[in-house]
């Protein structure tokens, strides 16, 4: 984390925000996205939205004013910005390795999105807080990309409160699509064959070789590596455990899955089944590490 302090502007316009966002697009993105896809992600990050982080998590923590989030791989503050927005007291981390050695990175464009010196540049693998001083820490579409998936875990669990979360959301890399290159993808595609894929579709392998595969497995093992005091929960297994005992499937097809896992004798295998299928299939992992233990630290 740099040592030298950091000046106080005013927030940017959408405008300058949106010139500076192409412009960072085009430098660290090129021939990884195409431009028409690089413009609509564009005017996504510029209108922000914390609704879909903070709906998965509201089952599992009560946020207020009081609480702290911390955006493990903030990029260019979207999400902070979102939550600042909302009044809560969110802060956001970020390496920005896609954009070392250009000449604009996303840490400098989230800085100048707010008045205030919230965003830390410094990588997930040793975070420079101390010990539980979050309610909640938010690793969305972060931890494929990090060095070290293990440390990068252990870090967010330090620094999470008692009963606070980590939410950690990534793609399945056991489905046929890219998501970064928003291309078709062969499930765990060695990178030797994706790369020469990617180069005669014309792209650039450069994503590629910083990209971890992981999967659900992969992340509930990670997560469950962090060790005791802590709990770790499907989010997509959970809500289809919640509707199940509800009944509230809104398609009947997935209703009649719902009864025939209620029914005697094979009911528990179909329910087994179902829950398998849906960890491989689904289009990402979404999980939460809940901290059990006692101690919290003042930040």
């Amino acid at each position: 984390m740099s040592t030298q302090p950091i000046e106080r502007t005013l927030p940017i316009s959408d405008s300058e925000l949106r010139d500076l966002l192409l412009e960072y697009r085009r430098e660290n993105w090129k021939g990884i996205q195409p431009p028409d896809v690089q413009e609509r992600i564009v005017e996504d990050l510029i209108k922000g939205d914390a609704e879909d982080p903070l709906r998965q998590v509201a089952p599992f923590i009560d946020l207020s004013r009081a609480s702290r989030i911390l955006d493990l791989g903030s990029g260019v503050g979207s999400f902070v910005v979102a939550c600042r927005n909302r009044g809560l007291a969110a802060f956001g981390v970020e390496p920005d390795r896609i954009g070392q050695g250009a000449k604009l990175n996303a840490i400098q464009i989230a800085r100048r999105r707010l008045s205030s010196p919230v965003f830390a540049s410094a990588v997930g693998e040793s975070l420079p807080f101390p010990d539980a001083c979050f309610d909640l820490v938010v690793m969305n579409q972060v931890v494929e990309h990090v060095y070290d998936q293990q440390q990068v875990i252990l870090e967010a669990a330090r620094v999470v409160r008692e009963g606070g979360v980590v939410y950690a959301a990534c793609p399945n890399y056991l489905r046929f699509y890219e998501p970064h290159y928003k291309i078709f993808w062969l499930p765990l595609m060695p990178k030797s064959l994706g790369r020469w894929y990617l180069r005669l579709r014309g792209r650039s392998p450069a994503m590629l070789n910083q990209l971890t595969y992981t999967t659900n497995r992969r992340l509930k093992r990670l997560l469950s590596a962090v060790g005791p005091g802590y709990t770790v929960l499907d989010i997509h297994r959970e809500q289809f455990l919640r509707k199940r005992a509800s009944n509230s499937f809104a398609a009947g097809s997935t209703r009649l899955v719902c009864r025939l896992t209620n029914l005697p004798l094979i009911g528990r295998i179909v329910l087994w089944g179902v829950l398998r299928y849906a960890s491989i299939a689904e289009g990402g992992c979404a999980m939460v590490l809940i901290r059990r233990q006692k101690g919290t630290a003042e930040c």
